[in-house]
């Protein structure tokens, strides 16, 4: 019974102890660690997003870093953005959808994007069209259509047709297939979480919004900086000390000194 008792007391212990460790160690406020499954997967992937780390859906060590370590920043700089209003920047290196206006960001978001075979494009390109509960083609007898409504539909319930030059046929919409959020799965489009297209980025876009679609390498060429990095340390560069100056000692005469000296100063109270 004692030792059963030493056991316990030994297993409270450790778990006291472990708490007390993690109390102590930095974590990045976050909305997946209380979650489990899917949903915290889908909160993950939003919060890589948010912190422009590139949308995997797993802990890994680029993750981590981000996740513990304090001095950590993720931030975005705009040399010159296509509009003072709201536009979108997607990149395809780290599977990201930003919203910005001027050059804020307003908002990032994960998505699925085109395969080898059926690439995304590079390009500058804007919104040409907005649909709720759009019908999707098929694109044109490739595959079965399907009908506004339909849980079928890969476009989901939002379609935003962009403007591409020299292409066709490419949007932002909603999708079926969540668990490709933050791959390369599509034919091209970008594909949203559905809560997340309906409710943050189809309201906040119109008409002729800027849509630039690049890699990392593509958008920092058009000005569009999206960092994710451990600060770097400011080192301030020594000052020189300028060599002191050594007094020559002159010797005075002292009634030159005291001539020297205002009257008042010279009085005695």
């Amino acid at each position: 019974m004692n030792k059963i008792k030493k056991i316990g007391i030994f297993i409270l212990a450790a778990s006291l102890l472990l708490n007390f460790v993690f109390a102590k160690g930095f974590v990045r406020q976050n909305n997946f660690m209380d979650k489990s499954g899917v949903e915290k997967r889908d909160e993950l992937k939003r919060w890589q997003a948010s912190m422009n780390l590139p949308v995997t859906g797993s802990l890994n060590e680029k993750t981590k870093k981000a996740l513990y370590t304090e001095n950590y920043e993720a931030y975005d700089m705009i040399a010159n953005p296509p509009t003072k209003g709201k536009w979108i920047a997607i990149n395809k290196s780290r599977r990201t959808l930003t919203m910005y206006k001027g050059d804020k960001s307003i908002g990032k978001y994960p998505v699925t994007l085109g395969t080898n075979a059926t690439p995304t494009p590079s390009a500058k390109g804007k919104i040409q069209n907005m649909h709720k509960n759009p019908a999707w083609g098929g694109m044109n007898g490739k595959y079965q259509s399907a009908k506004a409504d339909d849980p079928n539909n890969p476009l989901g319930e939002r379609w935003m047709g962009l403007s591409i030059p020299g292409a066709s046929g490419y949007g932002i919409h909603g999708n079926i297939k969540p668990n490709q959020i933050g791959g390369y799965y599509s034919n091209g489009c970008i594909r949203m979480f559905n809560y997340d297209v309906e409710n943050y980025v189809f309201p906040n876009m119109y008409i002729g919004a800027p849509v630039w679609i690049g890699t990392d390498n593509e958008l920092e060429s058009w000005g569009v900086y999206q960092y994710s990095r451990v600060k770097k340390e400011v080192i301030n560069p020594p000052t020189e000390q300028k060599p002191k100056e050594e007094k020559k000692t002159i010797k005075e005469n002292p009634v030159q000194s005291i001539e020297n000296i205002p009257a008042q100063d010279l009085l005695e109270f």
